[in-house]
C-alpha cells in the first residue's frame, strides 16, 4: 500500500518493542536518504514507490526472502536485525549499500548472485556469526570495510579466477590464513574448487603416482629381458 514518510513511522511505533527508540531512529536516517514522499509498505519491508529500492526491513522474523524487481538493499535496509538469520538476495539486486546488514548476529551464511555489482562499505560488518559468503559472480565494487568485524568468517567462494580480484579488494594479505578465498570449478557450480595448499599436495601424489608407474615398467621390462 502507498504510505508517506510520517505514515511509515506511524506504523513502526505500533510493530515496534523493546528497540522502538533504535528502530525509529534508523528508519529517519533511512528515509531522509530518499528524496520522496511516497513509500510502497507490503506489511513487512518498506520500499520506495517504484519498488525498485528496499529502504526498511520492518519485521523481526527470523528469515526473508526480497521480492524480484528490488535493485537496491539500501543503507541500514536491515541494520540491527539480530533475529534475521537467513536472507534470500534474488537476481535482480545491483546494489548493497553502506550498513545494510549491520550487525545481523545471526546470520552465518550469505549468497550474494552475480546480478550484485557494488557492495559499499560496511554492509556485512559486525556480523558475528557470518561463517561463509557466496559470490556466484564478480563485482565492479567491492569495499575493503564489507566484512569489518566479522569474526567467525572464514570462507569466501568465489568464481573460478577471481580469487586475486577478491582478495586485492579486501585487502588481505598473502598467507593470512584467516580467511579463505576459494574458487569455484564452474559458473554454476556449488562446490569450491581446491586451495592452493590441497593443489600442491595433489601435485605431490601425481608426481609421485606417475614415478611409481614408470618404475614398475622398467621392473617390468627388466624382467622381460632376463
Amino acid at each position: 500500500m502507498k504510505e508517506n514518510k510520517k505514515a511509515i513511522l506511524d506504523i513502526l511505533k505500533k510493530k515496534s518493542k523493546k528497540d522502538g527508540k533504535f528502530e525509529n531512529l534508523v528508519l529517519n536516517l533511512a528515509l531522509q536518504k530518499i528524496d520522496s514522499d511516497n513509500f510502497e509498505f507490503d506489511g513487512e519491508a518498506v520500499y520506495t514507490a517504484d519498488k525498485k529500492r528496499l529502504v526498511y526491513y520492518m519485521n523481526h522474523d527470523a528469515s526473508f526472502t526480497i521480492p524480484e524487481g528490488v535493485e537496491i538493499i539500501g543503507e541500514m535496509a536491515f541494520r540491527g536485525k539480530k533475529q534475521l538469520s537467513h536472507v534470500i538476495i534474488p537476481s535482480t539486486v545491483k546494489e548493497i549499500e553502506h550498513d545494510a546488514f549491520y550487525d545481523c548476529d545471526e546470520l552465518d551464511n550469505i549468497y550474494v548472485p552475480a546480478s550484485v555489482k557494488a557492495i559499499r562499505a560496511y554492509a556485512f560488518a559486525e556480523c558475528d556469526k557470518l561463517k561463509k559468503i557466496t559470490f556466484a559472480g564478480t563485482p565492479d565494487k567491492l569495499s575493503r570495510h564489507t566484512f569489518d568485524n566479522c569474526d567467525k568468517l572464514h570462507d569466501i567462494i568465489v568464481p573460478a579466477g577471481s580469487s586475486k580480484f577478491f582478495r586485492k579488494e579486501l585487502h588481505f594479505i598473502d598467507g593470512d590464513t584467516d580467511f579463505l578465498v576459494l574458487e569455484v570449478p564452474g559458473k554454476d557450480s556449488k562446490e569450491p574448487s581446491k586451495n592452493k595448499k590441497d593443489e600442491k599436495v595433489s601435485e605431490k601424489k601425481e608426481k609421485k603416482e606417475t614415478s611409481e608407474k614408470k618404475n614398475n615398467k622398467a621392473k617390468k621390462e627388466s624382467a622381460k629381458t632376463k
